[in-house]
């Protein structure tokens, strides 16, 4: 058996290293139409598809775990109302990473966007009440999470600024069936407050292990 912190570890070191070996081996198998892209565009057919599938699957299975983990182990000393919310919001953004997972960009356009919209929503609602939760938290996590949630916040209002511009030059792409390519200038600004908002999100995370271990005292 892991232990709780090791298992909160995993939760935010998992996507990371998902994220970078699928970005990796999008760009050295040369399937990348333009750099930079989405995040999501790494899901091609291909290694680079197993492994996004395989590590956000099981990325999403992770968090829910974890969500149960800091609810369990924070709930004596942290306000009742807000670690109650944030166990269920832990939930949510599980169960639609793996989903998203599941649900490629390519062939499920309009699935795998509903999904990783609520993914990028619910887990900056999830690192916000949970911080909220814990109001004896030790400074250095706390200063860890000002600054991430408020990268996160800003980098995912960049992104959908961008995206929005591009979808006003081309509003036929407002139903889906984006054309990357011809939305690439928006994407050249979108792109990479994407993964901004994306190692940002892993930041919070981070800063939950000391959490978990103080409430559970392993």
């Amino acid at each position: 058996m892991i232990s709780n912190k090791m298992a909160t570890r995993i939760g935010w070191s998992l996507p990371l290293a998902t994220v970078l070996l699928t970005s990796i081996i999008h760009i050295i198998s040369g399937n990348y139409r333009a750099f930079p892209f989405f995040i999501s565009e790494a899901d091609y057919p291909g290694l680079e598809r197993v492994v996004f599938k395989f590590g956000f699957f099981i990325n999403g299975l992770i968090l829910i775990y974890v969500s149960y983990v800091l609810f369990n182990s924070c709930r004596g000393r942290a306000r009742w109302y807000w670690i109650h919310i944030s166990g269920i919001l832990g939930a949510i953004v599980g169960v639609n990473l793996s989903l998203m997972a599941i649900w490629d960009i390519y062939d499920h356009e309009r699935l795998h966007v509903i999904t990783a919209s609520s993914v990028f929503q619910f887990g900056l609602a999830w690192g916000v009440v949970t911080h909220l939760a814990l109001p004896n938290a030790s400074k250095f996590n706390k200063k860890m999470r000002y600054f991430s949630i408020s990268f996160a916040f800003l980098a995912y209002l960049g992104m959908i600024y961008s995206i929005n511009l591009g979808l006003q030059e081309y509003p036929e792409f407002v139903e889906g069936k984006w054309d990357f390519n011809k939305l690439q200038p928006w994407i050249n600004w979108a792109a990479p407050l994407e993964y901004l908002m994306v190692f940002s999100f892993m930041m919070t995370l981070a800063s939950f292990e000391d959490e978990i271990q103080k409430g559970v005292g392993d």
